[in-house]
């Protein structure tokens, strides 16, 4: 496995090196993995130069079974520092091709994602998309030496069950066209919502929504989450020790595995609504069904949910539940 940083933060390499069920080193070995090329690992797994890794890679000299990508790709700056003055994309030009498979992680290498935010006038574009048109730097017909596109594994982060799973779906041969979403990722990690599994859905479901930062109540109403619109399985499989989300954290979902992140969602922190209804609506609801039900939604809520739903959360006070005595929040 050969892993090239392109023009990131390094975020994915984080992600990866949080994992703990398992850990990188653990998971790399289970996957029977050598990994190449790797900057935090640099010296450690492969003492060839860089330049000499990515020339015997473009031969074919060194066969390569996953080349891994994180990162936009910026087409002119040259690979500085190496003793070639090539660019990095013509690296990745020479080879994927030779690549058995050759995979995206994070939204910056899958789709451009920050990299590409406003006008773009560095060229960045990601591997094979550039936001949800394909193409990117490879082209649309690309295909790998096992037949298969370029695998995007996208996130801001991803997390790192997405990142195992993929390679060991890829290297046991469970991974087909037929298995990838219309922009390449892996459907059993992109096929659920961000707001399945969420622990707000209850303030969701009857329209009773925080109106600050640290309240208990639905975030997507008032204060711009994306959950309902970013498709992963965050609320699901969990983060930091397999305890956190960005909702558990109080934090609006920024749908942050989306070809359209990030210019598409902004502004991050406010709902965008007509007539008092949001804009940026669930995938999973029909438009007309939730603009009707809405309101009734309201009408229903339980006066619990609705004072809970504007409790703040740091102040320690109990949640009223049910049956409970009235008392001021």
């Amino acid at each position: 496995m050969l892993w090239l940083q392109a023009t990131c933060c390094g975020g994915e390499s984080t992600s990866l090196l949080n994992a703990d069920q398992p850990d990188v080193l653990a998971g790399l070995r289970v996957l029977g993995v050598h990994l190449i090329g790797h900057s935090c690992f640099d010296g450690g797994w492969d003492e060839r130069p860089l330049v000499k890794i990515l020339e015997d890679s473009a031969s074919g000299a060194l066969p390569l079974d996953v080349l891994v990508v994180e990162g936009a790709v910026c087409r002119s700056p040259p690979l500085r520092g190496q003793g070639d003055d090539r660019p990095l994309a013509e690296w990745l030009k020479l080879i994927a091709p030779r690549a058995r498979f050759t995979v995206a992680v994070g939204t910056c290498a899958s789709f451009g994602g920050v990299m590409v935010h406003g006008r773009n006038r560095a060229g960045v574009t990601g591997l094979q998309f550039l936001g949800t048109r394909a193409g990117g730097l490879l082209g649309e017909g690309y295909r790998s030496a096992g037949g298969l596109p370029v695998i995007n594994v996208p996130g801001c982060p991803a997390h790192a069950d997405w990142m195992f799973g993929t390679f060991l779906a890829l290297l046991r041969g469970r991974l087909q066209a037929s298995d990838l979403d219309r922009f390449n990722r892996h459907k059993v990690f992109y096929s659920h919502l961000a707001h399945h599994g969420c622990p707000r859905n209850e303030y969701y479901e009857f329209k009773s929504s925080a109106d600050a930062y640290s309240q208990q109540g639905c975030l997507f109403e008032n204060l711009g989450c994306k959950g309902t619109q970013c498709e992963s399985d965050c609320n699901e499989r969990l983060w930091l020790g397999r305890t956190g989300s960005c909702p558990r954290g109080g934090f609006p979902c920024l749908s942050c595995t989306s070809p359209s992140f990030p210019d598409g969602f902004s502004p991050f922190f406010e709902t965008n609504k007509i007539g008092g209804i949001p804009t940026s609506l669930p995938l999973d609801v029909p438009k007309a069904w939730y603009v009707a039900i809405s309101g009734l939604s309201k009408l229903a809520c339980p006066e619990r949910l609705r004072r809970n739903a504007v409790t703040f959360e740091r102040t320690g006070a109990e949640p009223e539940t049910e049956g409970g005595d009235d008392h001021d929040e």
